[in-house]
């Protein structure tokens, strides 16, 4: 269990040292932390500090279920006044970041976008997701880091301590440091 996004941000920072080599060798403006709004832009702050890469964001945004609105049912990619648009990413070497995932859907919009764009290579790196999703994720990107999993995974919030709404205002601060 982690106590916060940021100490999630920390483990997983620590787990990427390897690619900060690769992120060397290709220069500082090849590569990029895009993060999913709200919660995993908290991690991918942490990220981006520590491999001293830009953070930029992806707003893929979940269709929720009618009884449960925090579950997704489906994600699409929107345009977001609020956090400004997604840079730039083709030729670019990824990190994709969330705070963590439960059905999928928002990483695999992300992640269908992304490829879209033509990156260079995409790492989706994440604390938490269920086992059998992790599975099915592998294929769609190019390296893959999970913290823990579980097969009896109900939700993200289960793996914080603290898993406070992140707002938007935080989030538009965290972008502008």
């Amino acid at each position: 269990m982690f106590e916060s996004r940021l100490e999630a941000g920390g483990i997983l920072f620590q787990k990427l040292l390897k690619f900060k080599g690769m992120i060397a060798q290709a220069c500082v403006e090849d590569a990029l932390v895009l993060a999913i709004p709200r919660g995993g832009v908290v991690v991918g702050k942490v990220i981006s500090n520590a491999l001293h890469i830009p953070l930029g964001v992806i707003y893929a945004k979940k269709i929720p279920t009618p009884d449960q609105p925090e579950l997704a049912a489906g994600a699409y990619i929107a345009k977001s006044k609020k956090f400004g648009k997604t840079p730039d990413v083709k030729g670019k070497i990824i990190i994709l970041v969330d705070d963590g995932v439960a059905t999928g859907a928002t990483v695999e919009a992300a992640i269908k976008y992304l490829r879209g764009k033509k990156v260079k290579k995409l790492v989706l790196a994440v604390p938490v997701a269920p086992k059998s999703l992790v599975k099915k994720l592998k294929k769609l990107v190019d390296e893959i880091l999970v913290l823990e999993t579980r097969d009896d995974f109900f939700a993200v919030g289960d793996f914080y301590k603290d898993f406070s709404q992140v707002t938007d205002e935080e989030v538009i601060q965290l972008l502008q440091r």
